[in-house]
């Protein structure tokens, strides 16, 4: 199924993690630069010292959270009320052990925690060295605690279920996606819940308004000329349809809007480093079977 799709802005380094508060567009790009998109306008709103990878922002909208590759570590941006900023770490090491990378954050405001994936630069945590792990810090008392410790084959995007009790990780050289299930003891047990044929592999997700699970699946742009995103039955695992993008096999982050739900972001670092908005009007209906995703996109 075609979905129209508009790329909004484009920039000259790697674009990620994109993450909308308050009608304004966040984007990370690896060169250091924090990118907002508002009104049609792309403009930097800061720079950071490293090579960050992901942003997240608590809901006040004052505190920036940042995965930084280059320093192997997870800073806060808080910005107070005369627009100063503070900056200071947060954290860089387990148990005396440094991180190799953190790749992608969530934020859940119910469990007041950080989440992130621990993978390392690109290729570090392969089928033949799986070290990769993710973790989570009370916000409160600074308390990491692994969920999979130093087992997984680049782990790399993840998402919390609209209830926060589910989160889904991307393992990217594994070709699947893990899923971890909060338990009322507060212990995350998880397994497998999609493994996928083709393409190098999931690198990012985000779960949709309507609770259904979007999986970015990334493949070099030598091997293809179109991007994949997987859509995913949360309640049966079962891809429900695969979206399309033209141009655009390189995907590195997804987000929908918090201002319209039928809008998802996409980053994409193939020949264009740029963001793709893409219109999904999502109808969800019971049948014989049971729960089965519809889904239909248009321009309004």
């Amino acid at each position: 199924m075609s979905h129209p799709q508009e790329r909004i802005c484009e920039f000259s380094a790697n674009l990620t993690s994109p993450f909308e508060v308050e009608g304004s567009l966040y984007i990370v790009s690896q060169n250091g630069e924090i990118l907002s998109f508002k009104d049609n306008q792309l403009k930097n709103e800061f720079h950071f010292a490293g090579q960050p990878s992901s942003l997240v922002i608590d809901s006040s909208g004052k505190t920036f959270y940042l995965a930084d590759m280059a320093h192997q570590s997870i800073f806060a941006r808080i910005v107070n009320e005369n627009g100063q900023e503070d900056i200071h770490e947060l954290i860089k090491e387990y148990e005396g052990q440094p991180l190799l990378g953190p790749h992608s954050l969530a934020i859940s405001e119910q469990l007041n925690s950080l989440i992130f994936t621990d993978s390392g630069p690109f290729g570090e945590t392969s089928i033949e060295n799986p070290k990769g792990s993710v973790f989570m810090i009370d916000l409160e008392d600074k308390f990491v605690r692994p969920l999979a410790l130093n087992c997984l084959a680049y782990p790399s995007g993840l998402a919390l279920s609209t209830d926060e009790k589910i989160l889904y990780v991307c393992e990217t050289c594994k070709n699947r996606v893990l899923r971890f299930v909060l338990t009322p003891q507060g212990i995350f047990y998880f397994s497998v819940f999609a493994t996928f044929q083709g393409r190098f592999g999931p690198i990012a997700c985000t779960v949709s308004p309507s609770d259904l699970l979007y999986v970015g699946r990334y493949e070099f742009s030598q091997l293809s000329d179109e991007g994949l995103i997987s859509v995913i039955n949360t309640q049966n695992g079962q891809v429900v349809e695969n979206i399309t993008l033209l141009g655009s096999p390189e995907i590195s982050g997804l987000a929908f809007s918090t201002q319209k739900s039928n809008i998802l972001y996409v980053t994409e670092n193939s020949s264009q480093k740029s963001c793709i908005r893409v219109l999904i009007q999502t109808e969800e209906k019971e049948d014989k079977k049971g729960i089965k995703g519809e889904l239909n996109a248009s321009f309004k």
